[in-house]
């Protein structure tokens, strides 16, 4: 795009704030509202139009990210209705008798939202509900890969009753997003990617950034664990989207009685997404990602992981690779790998396997499987991350649950009401009576 297309589009969409700003709640929620009717009225042919557009993503992985974002939009509907406003008790305090206190939240200002491609539907519209719920313009910045989904979704938002000026999809490359991130008239800044957030955030330090970043995902499965559960969901949870994805299950550490019938299980729910079996996984995005994904399992397999099954790359198909015996030492037991492959460990014990799920620079999701409440309840109050999932895997998400990571896998939370509080800023407001 042009420099002078650029400018235009902020200079309407500030312009705009204050009017976006007196919409009624009642007003954002029948938009959001008819958002998720047009969204669910075209599913199909929606998903088919994210699956061709990618050439990574297959067209069932698209059905359902079509149908998270309707849900999406209901949710942020919803929570448009009920409102962000509380009251507050200030006359707890003697000197405040008689006074009566609510707290609003208020927009601060447009947002910008640089987007991934992993998630070409739903990562814009954890960007755009939130904002249409909390009466604030929203410039898009979509992955250079995946645009379309961007520009559908502030199309029909536009048609859904949006004004066309509170919203714009901007087609720019590295400096040109850079010279959005600095730009005043944009005070917060919604990032989804890679560590390339913190270099953002850094440079705005008195912006509003929220940072949704990547992570080592793992699994506990503890002796007394459902393994055929474990087993099925940990293989659809390692390999969806071709492991491209944040809360991806990389690792899993196995209590050692139960080790063997485990990876029996689960190498047996991986062998049909193979390249060439009946529900085989799609290609990475592009050959260089499917290399660097084949170095870490060289790397593993150098240091004595077995290799259970996968492991070879033709351009940017990688099979769905299972590593065993892993180890600390194994640089994929310590770095995103954003691709096809699982590595399983044994541990002594339940301690010793959350101090490994602990021995990583930050953590959005972990799961741990076991039948003992006390076990589970332990073990997710000693791990570290944005949340952990008691019988389920570290993919496993409803989209108005607060999202995000600690330490280096990002800052602040998605969900909608959290994604809210992220956009907007709580005002108080008194009401004392008069002096007699």
């Amino acid at each position: 795009m042009t420099a002078e297309a650029v400018e235009d589009a902020i200079a309407r969409l500030a312009a705009a704030a204050a009017k976006i700003r007196a919409t009624s709640s009642h007003d954002r929620a029948a938009i959001l509202d008819k958002m998720a009717v047009s969204l669910a009225g075209d599913l199909e042919s929606i998903a088919q139009a994210l699956a061709e557009e990618s050439g990574y993503l297959s067209f069932s992985d698209m059905k359902l990210e079509v149908q998270r974002t309707v849900e999406v939009f209901q949710l942020a509907a919803a929570y448009a209705r009920v409102g962000m406003s509380e009251v507050l008790n200030v006359d707890a305090v003697e000197r405040a008798r008689g006074a009566v206190g609510y707290i609003r939240r208020e927009p601060i200002g447009p947002i910008l939202g640089i987007t991934a491609y992993n998630g070409p539907l739903l990562i814009p519209a954890h960007k755009l509900a939130p904002a249409v719920a909390a009466g604030a313009p929203l410039v898009l910045k979509p992955s250079p890969r995946v645009p379309r989904a961007a520009i559908e979704l502030a199309k029909r938002v536009v048609a859904a009753g949006w004004p066309a000026e509170a919203v714009a999809v901007l087609d720019l490359d590295n400096d040109a997003t850079m010279a959005l991130v600095c730009d005043e008239r944009l005070p917060i800044v919604s990032f989804t990617g890679g560590e390339i957030g913190w270099t953002i955030k850094d440079m705005v330090p008195r912006k509003h950034v929220h940072l949704e970043l990547g992570g080592i995902g793992a699994v506990l499965i503890a002796a007394d664990a459902n393994l055929d559960q474990a087993a099925r969901e940990c293989a659809a949870a390692g390999f969806v989207r071709s492991g491209q994805s944040c809360i991806s299950v990389q690792r899993i550490y196995v209590e050692q009685p139960v080790y063997q019938a485990f990876v029996e299980k689960f190498v047996m729910q991986v062998a049909p997404m193979q390249i060439g079996g009946p529900a085989a996984i799609s290609p990475m995005v592009d050959a260089a990602s499917a290399q660097r994904v084949k170095l870490l399992i060289d790397d593993a397999v150098g240091k004595g992981a077995k290799l259970a099954c996968g492991g070879t790359r033709s351009e940017a198909m990688l099979e769905p690779t299972v590593l065993l015996g892993a180890t600390a030492e194994m640089t994929v037991m310590r770095k995103e790998a954003f691709g096809p492959i699982v590595a399983v460990s044994p541990v002594a014990s339940l301690e010793s396997a959350i101090d490994e799920i602990n021995a990583v620079s930050g953590s959005i999701h972990h799961g741990i499987y076991t039948a003992s409440i006390d076990a589970a309840f332990h073990a997710a109050d000693r791990i570290r991350a944005g949340g952990v999932i008691i019988n389920g895997p570290a993919t496993w998400r409803v989209d108005h649950m607060p999202y995000g990571g600690t330490g280096t896998s990002g800052f602040g939370r998605e969900g909608i009401r959290y994604a809210v509080e992220q956009f907007t800023e709580p005002k108080v407001i008194i009401v004392r009576p008069t002096s007699p």
